[in-house]
């Protein structure tokens, strides 16, 4: 297509592409009307200044027409005739509403696939660490302006000021952002590929002993309902604690002892049915109901638990106020620890896994996608052992205290 050929109806009509195209729209030289994948439209100007080709976009697609296009370009070219760099005055509040730029292009990746694809609370810690440390430096640039430089310079920033950790976890949703922009067709190539995390990230290796499981589960059967059952069920079922969090009363079934997460309940992001041990069975059943849907709730079940940092400073005070030598934990640490002592008692690897809902091993095969209940009967029994243990702490720990008594 000419671009003297462009008429303001064909401008209406044409149609996206799979990848960012550019039509020329002039005259004059240098005008194009470039086309995002998503439909989004808008015009830009072409022209070179002191040997550099320039580009400078002049508005948006149906608030600029064709004719205000062509009359704004011709305007920016005369400035150009005299002296003037079109883009130097207003690349900044250009950028500031320009679908290409940083800011508008990380919106559409927050709303297309952030928010249909990934929990609330990523969403959320997505957000809060592109409005906070990446779109204040990038937000007027060009998205196709970002560089890999731009991308390290900002990682050091973070690093500099004594937040390894923050690096690391930018790193890993910018990576995120920018690959989409690479599928959707608006990069040519991701400028963080290749990058490695600032900082090496240690694995926690924290295995709680068993006085200090008894001491914690002495400190939940205090805490009275939602927290405390919350922690007993969370370290009887070995499971996630946003999973346990988020139960629901439609997914457990007492009668046949099965608590079926669907996969948006999982971080796996796939269904996972927790077999329940008799312990788990009367706890649960013990719960109070109400006419929302989640099990442990301080809003009669209209929304899940949270607050857990605060229920840990409970749990801490508790600790510390009955001089336990118990410190340096977190929720996560029951998982950790359940799974090690099944497997110190001679429970397979793959029963673990499969407890523990991690990817099934390749030799299983694709048989894994549909074999949703594998291993029901053998996880059941690993939970009845780690139930029973636990009951043989508490039992000995009564006992002992009697004894002193």
């Amino acid at each position: 297509m000419k671009s003297e050929a462009l008429t303001a109806k064909q401008v209406q009509f044409i149609k996206a592409a799979q990848t960012r195209s550019e039509v020329p729209a002039g005259p004059p030289k240098g005008l194009y009307l470039v086309i995002q994948p998503t439909g989004a439209k808008s015009w830009a100007l072409r022209y070179r200044w002191h040997g550099m080709t320039r580009k400078l976009t002049l508005g948006t697609y149906p608030d600029m027409s064709l004719g205000a296009a062509r009359g704004d370009a011709e305007a920016r070219l005369v400035e150009l005739e005299r002296g003037t760099d079109p883009a130097a005055e207003l690349a900044i509040e250009k950028a500031q509403s320009n679908p290409d730029s940083a800011g508008e292009v990380a919106e559409e990746w927050l709303k297309r696939s952030i928010s249909k694809n990934t929990k609330p609370r990523t969403q959320r810690e997505i957000k809060w660490i592109l409005d906070r440390e990446v779109l204040p430096a990038w937000k007027h640039k060009l998205i196709t302006e970002i560089s890999r430089n731009d991308v390290l310079r900002l990682l050091d920033v973070i690093t500099d000021r004594g937040a390894p950790i923050l690096a690391n976890r930018t790193l890993a949703y910018v990576r995120w952002w920018l690959n989409w922009c690479v599928e959707r067709g608006i990069l040519q190539a991701s400028p963080a590929a290749g990058i490695e995390k600032p900082t090496a990230e240690k694995s926690r290796e924290r295995v709680l002993e068993d006085d200090e499981v008894t001491a914690i589960w002495d400190v939940a059967g205090n805490l009275g309902y939602p927290s405390g059952p919350f922690l007993k069920v969370l370290l009887l079922s070995a499971q996630r604690r946003g999973e346990v969090a988020t139960m629901r009363w439609q997914d457990v079934d007492l009668e046949r002892r099965i608590w079926a997460l669907p996969s948006t309940a999982t971080k796996a992001r796939r269904p996972h049915d927790v077999p329940l041990s008799s312990q788990l069975v009367a706890l649960i059943g013990e719960l109070p109901r109400f006419e929302g849907p989640y099990v442990f709730s301080t809003t009669s079940g209209r929304k899940a638990i949270n607050g857990f940092s605060k229920m840990k400073a409970r749990c801490d005070k508790t600790l510390k106020d009955e001089e336990s030598q118990v410190d340096d934990w977190t929720m996560h640490d029951f998982r950790r620890t359940a799974s090690t002592w099944l497997a110190g008692a001679g429970v397979p690897p793959h029963i673990l896994g499969a407890l523990l809902n991690h990817t099934p091993g390749k030799i299983q095969g694709i048989t894994s996608i549909y074999n949703r209940f594998r291993y029901v009967e053998e996880r059941r029994a690993a939970l009845e052992k780690w139930a029973g243990h636990l009951a043989r702490l508490t039992e000995q720990k009564n006992k002992t205290a009697m004894k002193a008594g």
